[in-house]
């Protein structure tokens, strides 16, 4: 906001304009922030000219709108969208014919709504501004969004806004499109293609929402859920929409509370499909503490408790709930409620006599040869319960003999398998330090190694050859393997490795490739971090390289 009120300082009206509107390019949901920002503004430049005292206003009534979601009424519209039809630059006359279609749409005007819509999206197109078109097709995506008979253009609309904030990444935009594509799904009724199609409503609004959290736009990410909530509830899946609606609840409260009513009606109603009535009272109890102006909700929520219990076939409570509509309905609408009551209580009056006289009756009959039966079910355990119990004593005590041999068979095998390991692994042991002592023997065998270990010197070509071949044939192809396992390594860190391997020391190294005694450990640096790059290649814990050489 500093940036923005010391660059309209320091430029003329223009200056100050083109800030004025950078307001409303926000994509901030706080209307605190942006308000201050044009009382910044104004201070600025208390004498401005009538010009930029006209986009003062049509800012001023933009965030005013969109805060108090009201039209601004023509009286504050119509002098600005005459002054600069005239005067203002295409940006501002865009705004000012956005600013006016809200207002008609706001008013129930949707056709003069949707001129000032498509007067605007020519004017911003005109001036190329890419933004200003963005604009435009969310305003009329939101205006054919409220007639199914025109979801085609709808359609289309969004289509071309979320290409254009997908061009200037503008994330926040492109989710509230998604969110505005969802609500479709929403308010679709049964028989309607997208009622059976929800689920595409449902991957909107979840690409909304991770498009909103992107942004860092919580506002609308929040808004997106509770609506993906509604979502679910509306097609009876509430394990999906309770989460979202005890994430988004302290949210809504803070920042809508004058719906409160709305979402602690969702919560009850989730908590009814669950069939879990105690969660549900909860909120049924703070939805009744509502202020008498919200009697609507407090209408609904005894309507819903009516249908929960009806289904249930509990008439006692259904019937309570009845009785509580009464004080929230036209009297048309408690009579029939009445009617619905007493058909309820009738119908359910009628199955419970049936019922029990069913029940009676089917008890005398079956009382006889209950009795009958279980007579002579008793003698039969007595007489077998007996003879079953011996013989499974029987059986038992067989079974743990035999068991308790197996455990003793299997004790002695294993105390042999025992030795037999050990045994092994020593004799491991001989052979593999025997074959280090010979293998280390060979390689100092040779008249070539001799000397190099008496007096290292630099070596020749045809000396790196025979040296190899030693190599190779005392470690069974050392340098092929290397190769084959690390083809990145080059011929010199090849040769390294062959030293390394031999078991010269850093000094001989240093003498045999004709470098320094420093030099040959930053080659070894560099040989580990070349192996490192190998997919599936890693050191063992605390190994030097010329550990894992000695391995290879």
């Amino acid at each position: 906001m500093i940036v923005c009120v010391l660059a309209a300082s320091c430029g003329g009206g223009q200056a100050r304009r083109e800030a004025l509107l950078d307001i409303l390019s926000s994509t901030s949901t706080d209307g605190q922030t942006d308000f201050a920002r044009l009382d910044s503004l104004e201070k600025v430049a208390p004498d401005a000219d009538e010009h930029e005292r006209v986009v003062r206003r049509l800012v001023r009534a933009w965030l005013t709108t969109f805060e108090t979601q009201q039209a601004a009424p023509d009286s504050v519209t119509a002098p600005i969208v005459d002054y600069l039809e005239k005067h203002g630059t295409p940006r501002e006359r865009v705004r000012a014919l956005l600013l006016h279609g809200m207002g008609l749409e706001r008013r129930d005007n949707a056709a003069d709504a949707l001129l000032a819509y498509q007067k605007a999206l020519r004017l911003a197109r005109q001036g190329g501004d890419s933004t200003q078109v963005l604009l435009c097709w969310m305003r009329l995506g939101e205006l054919y969004t409220l007639r199914t008979e025109l979801r085609h253009e709808m359609t289309e609309a969004y289509g071309n806004a979320m290409r254009l904030a997908e061009q200037l990444g503008d994330t926040s935009r492109l989710s509230s499109c998604h969110a505005n594509l969802g609500r479709l799904y929403i308010a679709a009724l049964p028989g309607d293609s997208l009622y059976d199609h929800w689920q595409e409503g449902v991957a909107h609004y979840r690409k909304a929402i991770e498009l909103a959290h992107e942004a860092g736009d919580e506002f609308n990410e929040m808004v997106a859920k509770y609506e993906l909530a509604t979502l679910y509830m509306h097609r009876q899946h509430p394990y999906e929409a309770l989460p979202l609606l005890q994430e988004t609840k302290d949210f809504g409260l803070r920042t809508f509370p004058d719906q409160k009513g709305a979402t602690l009606f969702s919560l009850i109603t989730v908590f009814l499909q669950l069939d879990r009535p105690d969660s549900a009272q909860v909120y049924i109890d703070q939805a009744l503490a509502l202020p008498a102006r919200q009697n609507n909700i407090r209408y609904h929520v005894y309507e819903m408790l009516f249908q929960y219990y009806q289904a249930k076939k509990l008439p006692d409570l259904a019937a309570w709930a009845a009785d509580s509509l009464f004080h929230y309905q036209p009297a048309a609408a408690r009579q029939q409620v009445s009617v619905q009551v007493a058909e309820v209580k009738e119908k359910y009056d009628n199955e419970q006599f049936s019922e029990a006289h069913a029940r009676v009756s089917r008890e005398r009959n079956n009382s006889i040869l209950i009795g009958i039966s279980v007579a002579v079910v008793l003698l039969v355990i007595i007489v077998w319960g007996r003879k079953a119990y011996r013989d499974r004593l029987r059986r038992r005590e067989r079974q743990l003999h035999e068991k308790d041999e197996v455990i003793n068979t299997l004790q002695t095998h294993l105390e042999e398998e025992k030795a037999h390991v050990e045994e092994v692994s020593g004799r491991l042991s001989d052979i593999e330090g025997r074959e280090h002592e010979l293998r280390h023997a060979l390689t100092n065998d040779t008249e070539l190694m001799q000397r190099l270990r008496k007096e290292p010197k630099f070596l020749d070509d045809s000396e790196w050859e025979k040296l190899k071949a030693v190599v190779d044939d005392v470690y069974k192809d050392f340098t092929v393997r290397l190769h084959e396992r690390f083809p990145q390594l080059s011929e010199v860190y090849i040769r390294y490795c062959i030293l390394i391997k031999l078991r010269f020391t850093v000094s001989q190294i240093a003498i045999l490739m004709a470098v320094a005694p420093s030099s040959v450990s930053q080659q070894k640096s560099r040989i580990k971090k070349r192996l490192l790059q190998t997919e599936g290649f890693v050191f063992g814990e605390g190994e030097t390289l010329d550990e894992w050489i000695g391995r290879f």
